[in-house]
C-alpha cells in the first residue's frame, strides 16, 4: 500500500464498492430481472409493418427472346436474351400486358439495328437497354418503364 492510512482506507473503499456495484449488477441482470421473450405474433406483425412502409419496385419480365443476329461474316450469330423492365408504379404493368406483342417487336427491331459485336460490349448492351426503353414509353404514350435489366444476354 501507500503507507498512509487514510490513503490506504480509502482505495480500499473504493474497491470494495467497485466489488459490490459489479456483483450487483451481475446479480440483477441474471437472478433478479428476467427479460420477456418475444412472442412470433409480435415480431411478426412488427416486421410486416416494417415491409409495409418499404417501396420495392415493381417488374415486368418479358419472356426469353433468341435471335438471329446479321453478320458481316456468314458465321450465324444470335441473340438469346431475358429482359426485365423496371416499372415507375405497379400499375403500369397492365398496360404493358395490352402491349406485349408491339414491345417484342421493339425488343426485335432493336437488337436487329445493332451490329452483334457492338451488342456484346458493354456500351452496346447500354445503348440497346436505353433505346428499348425509351421506344416502350414511347409506344404507351407514357413513362412506364424506369429501368431494363437483363437476367440472360448472350451474344455467339
Amino acid at each position: 500500500m501507500t503507507g498512509r492510512k487514510l490513503l490506504d482506507q480509502i482505495i480500499i473503499a473504493l474497491t470494495l464498492l467497485t466489488t459490490i456495484a459489479t456483483v450487483g449488477v451481475f446479480v440483477y441482470t441474471n437472478v433478479i430481472y428476467k427479460k420477456e421473450l418475444p412472442s412470433n405474433q409480435k415480431e411478426l406483425t412488427s416486421l410486416k409493418e416494417d415491409f409495409g412502409e418499404l417501396n420495392f419496385p415493381s417488374t415486368y419480365v418479358l419472356d426469353k427472346i433468341t435471335l438471329n443476329l446479321e453478320s458481316a461474316t456468314r458465321r450465324l450469330r444470335f441473340l438469346d436474351v431475358q429482359i426485365n423492365l423496371v416499372l415507375f408504379n405497379q400499375d403500369d404493368s397492365e398496360i404493358l400486358d395490352q402491349y406485349k406483342p408491339q414491345i417484342y417487336d421493339i425488343v426485335i427491331d432493336v437488337a436487329a439495328a445493332i451490329s452483334p459485336e457492338e451488342l456484346n460490349s458493354l456500351s452496346g448492351k447500354l445503348i440497346f437497354e436505353s433505346r428499348i426503353k425509351k421506344r416502350i414509353n414511347e409506344l404507351v404514350k407514357k413513362r412506364v418503364v424506369k429501368e431494363v435489366f437483363y437476367s440472360k444476354f448472350v451474344v455467339q
